[in-house]
């Protein structure tokens, strides 16, 4: 036995050296993992190489080989346990490892401590067991708790990973490494036994372990528990059956009381051919058998395929589609979700291209999502190039795709899909279907990636169709949305049309008015000269007539010429500091005698102990004047008008503070659909007929400019206006509101010319 074991102890060694070298010419793969996984393979060599040793070696006059038979074990378990947690963590938790490491040189100390302290470590020894027994030592029982807590430890985090995982061949991994853990630690307790039969297959067992945890690390995709489980169960169930019947069929030859010779051989051909008739249905209930278990499903390809050309083929329509194809796609892939990715070919200045996700399917909730992958990634060279289908577990994990960008890795696993096939139409993909996880928590096999290719390909062709009419419908809805838009514009342009032949009417009056004046008075004053009758009194009061018809002709005039220096954006505008306190004075001051003779209440309040204000005086003060204007002309004799200002917060409109002043009336008020139209040049919001030649008087309407002016100029100075009322009474008179909002500085774009400045002071404003 000591030589058996000896040779077994040899072939690991070779086998250890054989998988170091193995990891070391695959340690660009492996990255950080090589460490610990050599550190692995290492230990586990020398815990089988502490059996070369005698049992009488000592170590500073203790027992040797069991003090480096548990070093060696406990090295290996915390080494082995890095491993694991470097592989079922893969998000990037360093702390669980840390702690891990610290823990591990802890338990070694602890042991070696004990070890030195004690008689000497006796593990592994043929007595070793019957001795703990009858009186354990210390360091036995720290052996024992140790390899207990490792194991619980260990076994706990890959559950938690099984458990926890989104992808079945995740779950499959963690699987995997429950097995392995497993079988490490059996092989740990055969090994520490020290009977030399369970030493032997311990040794045997470790070195199957340590080649399972090779493998997982080489290689991203390990071998399908589930499916192996359930192919060993169906042999097994089959094998009993089949041992069952031949065993019935020999028993029922023995008891058949026949002479040897030509019946006898002809009953045994008889029974074999029976025996081979009922291995089919016995194989058959065998897998019927472990179906249920496991949760298998088998499905046909042929009749999937066609059941789902059949389902898509009838939508017209994408919602249609994704609805039809969905449903059908889960019931017969057996997903629990399904979607669909519409691909822009339109390529960015990055060179990629876009990914729409379409709601509905699985996809209830990602309205409006959108993706981008690159012309060069191998995400693209798979779906557009190859035309070949992705799992989403080689996405995060195959090597493949190991220098995929983030956003293109976490926009694919934030769609919650476990594998993706192109939708290819004339050798362009025009879509990506996408299918979730089985109900069965299966990984996708070949056969189902190639199924699910097949079924992408049959849905290119109602895509198109489908595009095609989301397309023409949306071009239709775009004709009647312009041509909403062209019956819009043609009522406008008849309203704009209106307004300017109301403003003929209404300039040509106003202009009559005073030309008619002047003419009246140039003829009286021609005949009186003629008669010799003109005296200075007469003179005076004629001149002063006009001189107002001059003003009120020079008036309009300016209001003309200020629109349209503002229609070309040609409004100079020189800012100085100033307050709002003297510029609302200075525009209501020349209103005074108007205020009085209509028996108006004007009030301010508000004005004093604001901040100073950059801004253009004589235009700021034009822009309120005009606002003021329009609020006595439509304000009725004994109305009132108030005007108040503030210090507002910064707001949407401005980043800082500014001043607001409002203009109140009790006038007729606003319509509520004139609101913004005021603000029109030549616009009114009453008829022209009710025009009144007197500038002030109430109704008395100009040529529809005033607020016009008021707008361009506020909005020059960086600020805005804009009306409010609850529509327009004559009876009732609402009144309307003004709001003029004002920054404290203008921002640089408002600022058409420099400053003003001292020197150019006596010029004025061009």
């Amino acid at each position: 036995m000591v030589a058996l074991l000896n040779w077994v102890i040899w072939g690991s060694l070779v086998i250890h050296s054989t998988l170091l070298v193995y990891a070391f010419i695959r340690r660009k793969w492996l990255r950080t993992r090589f460490l610990w996984l050599g550190l692995t393979i290492l230990f586990s060599a020398a815990a089988a190489s502490t059996f070369l040793l005698s049992e009488s070696v000592l170590l500073a006059g203790r027992s040797g080989r069991g003090f480096a038979l548990v070093l060696t074990l406990a090295a290996l378990l915390t080494s082995l346990g890095a491993l694991v947690l470097l592989d079922v963590k893969r998000s990037g938790e360093r702390s669980l490892l840390r702690s891990w490491l610290l823990l591990g040189l802890v338990g070694i100390v602890i042991l070696s401590v004990v070890s030195f302290m004690g008689d000497g470590a006796r593990v592994g020894q043929s007595d070793w067991l019957a001795e703990m027994v009858a009186s354990p030592s210390p360091i036995s029982l720290a052996t024992l708790a140790g390899l207990g807590i490792v194991t619980l430890f260990l076994l706990g985090i890959t559950f938690r990973s099984f458990y926890l995982a989104t992808l079945p061949e995740s779950a499959n991994r963690s699987l995997f490494w429950v097995m392995d853990i497993a079988l490490v630690v059996i092989s740990i307790i055969m090994i520490i036994s020290g009977a030399e039969t369970l030493v032997l297959s311990g040794i045997i067992a470790l070195t199957l372990g340590v080649v399972g945890s090779v493998y997982v690390q080489v290689s991203y995709r390990v071998f399908d528990i589930r499916s192996s489980l359930n192919l060993f169960l169906q042999t097994l169930i089959l094998i009993a059956l089949v041992a069952l019947l031949l065993y019935g069929s020999l028993a029922l030859l023995d008891n058949i009381p026949i002479e040897p010779g030509i019946q006898k051989g002809i009953l045994i051909t008889l029974l074999a051919i029976g025996i081979t008739l009922i291995y089919l249905p016995l194989r058959g209930l065998s897998m019927a058998l472990t179906a249920p278990l496991l949760r298998a499903s088998g499905m046909n390809p042929t009749l999937a395929t066609r059941r789902y050309s059949q389902q898509v083929s009838k939508a017209v329509e994408l919602d249609e589609l994704i609805h039809v194809g969905t449903e059908t796609l889960n019931e017969v892939m057996g997903v629990r979700r399904s979607g669909l990715l519409l691909v822009n070919d339109i390529v960015h200045g990055n060179g990629s291209i876009e990914l729409l996700v379409i709601p509905g399917g699985g996809f209830v909730d990602m309205k409006d999502v959108r993706g981008r992958i690159a012309k060069a990634s191998p995400i693209y060279r798979k779906l557009a190039e190859e035309q070949s289908p992705i799992p989403q577990f080689d996405l995060e994990f195959s090597p493949e795709y190991r220098d995929l960008s983030e956003n293109e890795r976490q926009f694919f696993k934030s769609l919650g899909m476990s594998a993706y096939a192109p939708v290819v139409v004339e050798n362009t993909v025009i879509g990506i279907l996408a299918c979730g996880p089985k109900v069965s928590d299966a990984p996708f096999y070949a056969r189902d990636l190639e199924l699910l290719s097949t079924m992408a390909n049959q849905t290119g062709v109602a895509l198109r169709n489908a595009r095609l009419v989301a397309d023409l419908r949306h071009l239709n809805r775009s004709m009647q949305s312009l041509n909403t838009g062209l019956e819009a514009a043609n009522q406008r342009l008849d309203e704009l049309d209106q307004v300017k032949t109301d403003f003929v009417t209404i300039a040509s009056h106003e202009l009559r008015t005073p030309l008619a004046q002047m003419r009246g008075y140039t003829d009286i004053l021609d005949a009186l000269n003629e008669g010799g009758m003109l005296d200075q009194d007469q003179i005076g009061g004629m001149v002063n007539n006009l001189r107002k018809a001059t003003e009120r002709m020079e008036e309009l005039i300016a209001a003309m010429l200020d629109v349209s220096q503002l229609d070309v954006n040609a409004m100079d505008l020189r800012f100085a500091q100033t307050t709002p306190e003297a510029v609302v004075r200075m525009a209501i001051e020349p209103l005074t005698d108007v205020i009085k003779q209509r028996k108006l209440t004007l009030s301010a309040r508000g004005l004093r102990g604001l901040p100073p204000i950059e801004a253009d005086m004589q235009r700021l003060v034009q822009s309120i004047r005009n606002v003021v204007v329009n609020a006595i002309k439509f304000t009725p004799d004994g109305g009132r008008i108030e005007i108040n200002a503030g210090l507002r917060p910064p707001d949407e409109y401005s980043p800082d503070e500014s001043i607001l002043i409002t203009i109140s009336d009790s006038g007729v008020g606003v319509n509520r659909d004139d609101l913004e139209l005021i603000f029109e040049k030549f616009y009114r919001g009453h008829d022209p007929s009710l025009h009144s030649t007197g500038a002030y008087k109430f109704m008395g309407a100009g040529p529809g400019l005033g607020l016009t002016i008021a707008r361009g100029m506020i909005e020059g100075h960086g600020g805005r206006i804009w009306a409010e009322s609850t529509g327009h009474d004559m009876e009732k008179c609402p009144g309307s509101t003004f709001y003029i909002q004002l920054p404290l500085h203008p921002p640089a774009k408002a600022r058409r010319v420099l400053p003003f400045e001292p020197q150019a002071a006596e010029g004025g404003n061009a």
